[in-house]
């Protein structure tokens, strides 16, 4: 019995062994073909390489965004400086063409008033209604700005007198104000007459000038300069421009409705005369 069974386990080892060398020829034979071992390993390993390759081309995917947006970032804001730049300098620009601006007008009024001592300043704000027209400037006392002061374009428009002055501004009353009067003639015909504030004709950015005598030839587009008189107001400065003629209302004298030159609600800038010869 014992040798029965040695002799089938040696049978068994020996087909073993044939079915061992039978493997092997087939692999050698036919090398393309994955093994049993082999191709389980690959139905077990493929799912995971291939998750793994995804999360590679992500985490790539992923990195090169971040990447990019970086650069893009930095990019930006180098555009943003250099904007900001050239908008500072586009700014600056413009300041200097203004202030070059400004001092050719201030040379222009000096070149035709030799007289005149100016003080430039700006405009801060206006306070316009039915009862006043009033601007307040950008200068004041700290200046040698004083009431009494009389305000103009660079033109020679005359835009009223300073009313008050605190250290680094002061209000402007306007002609357009009720309260305005000044000595004026008209151009040309020399006819002499007093330019007053209205307070219908405020509104509409006009004053009038009365006491004109009833003989007087006066045309629309007349101009109507400063007299000079009472030594508020240097004469020869601009008043406005007859748009409108008509009789009072006792009809004894004329009357003329003046349109400044320039819309005094708009003005920017102003030059105040600190002094200037009176003629006698």
């Amino acid at each position: 019995m014992r040798n029965f069974f040695t002799t089938r386990i040696r049978v068994v080892i020996v087909i073993a062994a044939l079915c061992a060398l039978v493997t092997m020829g087939f692999i050698i034979l036919r090398p393309g073909k994955a093994s049993p071992m082999n191709n389980a390993v690959s139905v077990v390993m493929t799912p995971v390489k291939s998750a793994t390759s995804l999360l590679v081309r992500r985490a790539e995917n992923l990195y090169n965004y971040i990447f990019g947006y970086e650069l893009l970032e930095a990019e930006n804001e180098q555009l943003r400086v250099v904007m900001s730049q050239q908008n500072q300098d586009i700014r600056n620009s413009q300041s200097y063409k203004q202030e070059n601006e400004h001092l050719r007008a201030l040379l222009s009024l000096q070149d035709k008033h030799t007289d005149f001592v100016f003080e430039i300043a700006n405009v801060v704000s206006w306070d316009s209604s039915s009862y006043g027209s009033v601007m307040t400037i950008s200068k004041g006392s700290s200046s040698g700005l004083e009431a009494g002061m009389c305000a103009i374009t660079a033109d020679g428009q005359v835009l009223g007198l300073i009313t008050e002055t605190g250290s680094s501004w002061a209000t402007v009353t306007t002609i357009l104000d009720t309260t305005s009067e000044i000595g004026s003639y008209i151009f040309g015909s020399g006819y002499s007459c007093i330019a007053q504030g209205n307070f219908e004709l405020m509104r509409q950015g006009t004053l009038r000038a009365s006491y004109i005598s009833s003989s007087a030839t006066i045309r629309n587009g007349d101009q109507l300069l400063t007299s000079g008189d009472g030594d508020i107001y240097p004469a020869g400065l601009v008043v406005g421009t007859v748009t409108d003629v008509g009789n009072d209302e006792v009809n004894v004298a004329k009357y003329a409705i003046i349109t400044p030159t320039v819309n005094i609600n708009t003005v920017e800038q102003v030059f105040i005369i600190k002094s200037f010869d009176i003629n006698d």
